[in-house]
């Protein structure tokens, strides 16, 4: 198996699963409304191939990016070139990013992390981390806005599941799987890109997630200093119910 977002960079886009970027920019464009958000600058985590990044700062936000992948690093270089903005290769679940003129920790209005990076931490000690880090990066009263699978998801959507599908030029099929005794939910992803003289070339990557239950996910959030002001089912403003399949998450530096 090749890393994860390895090879799968490169034809991230072109299969359009940087679609949910773009719904959750729409979203959080709303969010900013309902909750009085109005921030400056900003850090998406996890930014992937850089669609949030540069979507939200078409709404007049300074934005930086983060990711752990070196390969979606350069498809966000590639969409971003010519825009002052900032990427950094670092890992989650701990990070410090500093100000290149004062030396000192970087701190942000906003920070973002979208679809299921936040599922790739796979222990609660490491999401607490990961939870610290954005704490500490945010201004005084700055906000964390995040959207996760729920349990129902990996449970539901996941187990004994394949998906399949083809889209400019790019074959996918997904063999899912959820371990109950470990709480990990695994894709077993196949990818066929066309090359030359229609050839299809293949690859392979794992993915590995683990959901979080909401009263534990509310709790360490709580610990960590967070206020939640909004837990709603992703893309809506109706609460969290049993049968959601998606949370978005919106919370405050205390």
């Amino acid at each position: 198996m090749q890393d994860q977002y390895h090879r799968f960079a490169a034809v991230y886009d072109a299969m359009n699963a940087d679609m949910h970027s773009k719904l959750m920019v729409e979203y959080c464009h709303r969010i900013f409304r309902k909750h009085g958000i109005k921030p400056k600058v900003g850090l998406d985590l996890c930014c992937g191939t850089g669609t949030a990044v540069d979507l939200l700062s078409q709404l007049g936000i300074k934005m930086s990016g983060l990711d752990g992948s070196s390969q979606m690093l350069a498809q966000a270089a590639k969409k971003l070139k010519g825009k002052k903005i900032q990427l950094y290769h670092k890992t989650l679940p701990r990070f410090k990013i500093l100000n290149s003129s004062s030396g000192k920790q970087q701190r942000y209005d906003l920070v973002t992390c979208f679809y299921d990076s936040l599922n790739y931490i796979l222990t609660q000690r490491d999401l607490k981390a990961a939870f610290k880090s954005v704490y500490n990066h945010l201004e005084k009263d700055g906000w964390f806005i995040f959207d996760m699978n729920t349990l129902k998801a990996l449970r539901t959507l996941w187990d004994g599941q394949v998906y399949a599908g083809e889209k400019n030029g790019v074959a996918w099929i997904w063999r899912n799987e959820y371990d109950a005794k470990k709480e990990r939910a695994h894709i077993h992803a196949t990818f066929f890109e066309k090359g030359k003289k229609d050839q299809w070339l293949r690859f392979e990557e794992l993915h590995t997630e683990r959901a979080y239950s909401n009263p534990l996910l509310k709790k360490i959030l709580r610990e960590v200093g967070f206020v939640v002001k909004g837990y709603y089912r992703c893309y809506q403003f109706a609460s969290v119910a049993r049968d959601t399949y998606r949370l978005c998450a919106v919370v405050q530096k205390r």
